[in-house]
C-alpha cells in the first residue's frame, strides 16, 4: 500500500480482501445458475441460496470501494483489480443465464452488447492512461452498473424459483414477473452501456 493511511488503519486490507473474495465466488455463482435445471439440480432444497449469492457479490462491489475511499486506502492494486472483478462478475452472470435460457435473442444481444462495450472501454482505459489521461466513472456508468446488477439478480430469481418443486401459479407468477423485469433492466443497461461507451471512446481520444 502506498497510502500511509492504510498502514495505520486496522482493517487496510478489507477492501481489497472483499474484490478478491468476489472473484473468487463468480466460479460458483456460474457454476451455480448453470447447474439449475440439471438432473444434478444443487438448489432443490435452497432455492434463495443462488440470489443470496449474488447478492453478497454485489454488495461487495459498493463496500470494497465505499471502504477504500472512507477510510483513505485507495492503492493501486485496487484500482487494477476493482474493475476486473465488476466485469467478471457482470460477464459470468450474464454469460450463464444465456445459456440457462438458451440464447434467446432478447438476452443474447443486450448481454453482448454489455459484454462488448465493457471490453472496449477497458481498452480505452489503457490507451489513456499510456497517455497519462484518466477516465473517471462517470454517473450514468454507475447507473448501468446498478442495473445490471438488479437485471442479474431478477433473472437468477427467475430461474431458481422454478426450482422449487412442486411448481405453483404463484411460483409461476412470481417467476414471470422477475422475468419480464430482468430482461427490462438489462436492455435498458445495454442501452446504457453504449452510450457510456460512446462517452468514453470521445474522452480517449480527444
Amino acid at each position: 500500500m502506498k497510502n500511509e493511511n492504510a498502514k495505520r488503519h486496522r482493517f487496510f486490507w478489507l477492501p481489497n480482501a472483499l474484490t478478491v473474495s468476489r472473484i473468487l465466488l463468480i466460479p460458483f455463482l456460474v457454476w451455480g445458475i448453470l447447474a439449475i435445471g440439471s438432473n444434478a439440480n444443487i438448489w432443490l432444497n435452497a432455492p434463495l441460496l443462488l440470489p443470496l449469492l449474488f447478492v453478497f457479490c454485489a454488495l461487495t462491489d459498493f463496500l470494497d470501494g465505499y471502504l477504500a475511499r472512507r477510510w483513505q486506502l485507495t492503492s493501486d492494486f485496487g484500482r487494477m483489480i476493482d474493475p476486473i472483478a465488476d466485469k467478471l462478475l457482470v460477464a459470468g452472470g450474464l454469460i450463464a443465464l444465456n445459456i440457462n435460457f438458451g440464447a434467446v435473442w432478447y438476452i443474447i444481444i443486450p448481454s453482448l452488447l454489455i459484454i462488448f462495450r465493457d471490453i472496449f472501454v477497458s481498452g480505452l482505459r489503457e490507451h489513456a492512461a499510456l497517455s497519462g489521461r484518466k477516465m473517471p466513472p462517470t454517473p450514468l456508468a454507475k447507473w448501468k452498473t446498478a442495473a445490471e446488477m438488479l437485471c442479474i439478480l431478477m433473472l437468477i430469481l427467475a430461474v431458481s424459483s422454478r426450482s422449487v418443486l412442486p411448481i405453483s401459479e404463484s411460483i409461476l407468477q412470481f417467476s414471470t414477473i422477475n422475468m419480464h423485469a430482468g430482461i427490462t433492466l438489462l436492455w435498458l443497461a445495454a442501452l446504457m452501456s453504449a452510450l457510456t461507451g460512446l462517452k468514453y471512446y470521445r474522452a480517449a481520444i480527444t
